[in-house]
């Protein structure tokens, strides 16, 4: 049964509603376009179509959701990285541009060597391993969580890209009985406890993979000071942080000694990954 809705009085509502977001029309149309199952120039397309009653009721409560704070990823239940599509929920973070030059440094450092072994540390929803499996065809590929949740979600985004054959899924903390690897990729908690309780990001993804402690540095510290054993001759870890990029630095030349340690800025040419070549 068609609604009272057309495509463009819905997207006109949408984006009144969602007036807070960043960017509220684009917002509304993804959002419709996902309950239609078409794409967005079909939206612009056809401003007059009638939507369904069934629809209109999807796309509303999307709204309200959305409106509450719940992330748009989340109410899509994909999101892009690398230019590759993840279903992801609440079982894992969603995945943000910044950790993309983590995939870049390590497909430069990997280059052609054939059975070069690389763990993600941390992998959440599997994107930094998988992307790797897609774009290293040789790599022997390693993904490592705490979480069985996060694991589970990993595992199917790997079914998805037809890469599961490619990777190990390992439940562990950190690298704990893992062995050596040539590249060491890791995306880890490094918000404060602070933070993880007061940012929005703390109220809907999982606080698991935000709380870095105190200082937001616990974990991190963690992995700085034992990734060396599991790293071999001439290997390297690529680990994304947040601020304190100065702390961090220092960690990493104390924990590693006469290795070649080096911060790598994000697109905005902000300091965003640790580079230690031992």
């Amino acid at each position: 049964m068609k609604s009272g809705y057309t495509v463009v009085k819905a997207i006109r509502h949408g984006t009144k509603i969602l007036g807070s977001a960043d960017e509220p029309q684009l917002e509304a149309e993804v959002l419709l376009a996902h309950y239609l199952n078409v794409s967005r120039s079909w939206i612009a397309g056809h401003p007059e179509e009638y939507l369904s009653e069934p629809i209109l009721a999807s796309y509303n409560n999307s709204l309200r959701r959305r409106t509450s704070g719940e992330p748009l990823p989340y109410l899509l239940g994909y999101w892009e990285f690398f230019g590759i599509s993840f279903a992801v929920d609440k079982r894992a973070l969603i995945p943000r541009p910044e950790t993309e030059i983590i995939v870049e440094h390590s497909i430069s450092v990997a280059g052609n060597n054939p059975n070069i072994r690389i763990v993600d540390v941390g992998t959440g929803c599997g994107t930094i391993a998988i992307a790797l499996a897609l774009n290293l065809p040789n790599a022997l590929l390693f993904a490592t969580d705490i979480s069985q949740d996060a694991l589970s979600l990993a595992r199917t985004n790997s079914i998805r890209h037809a890469v599961n054959n490619r990777i190990k899924f390992i439940q562990t903390d950190l690298l704990t009985s893992t062995g050596k690897f040539d590249i060491i990729c890791a995306n880890l908690p490094y918000l404060t406890t602070q933070e993880t309780c007061t940012l929005v990001v703390g109220r809907h993804e999982p606080r698991l993979a935000l709380d870095g402690g105190p200082s937001g540095l616990n974990i991190i510290r963690q992995m700085i000071a034992t990734a060396g054993n599991h790293l071999k001759d001439g290997g390297s870890l690529l680990m994304e942080f947040g601020n304190s990029s100065n702390k961090i630095l220092e960690m990493a030349n104390f924990y590693f000694g006469s290795a070649n340690c080096k911060l790598i800025p994000d697109y905005a040419g902000r300091p965003r990954m640790l580079k230690v070549t031992t």
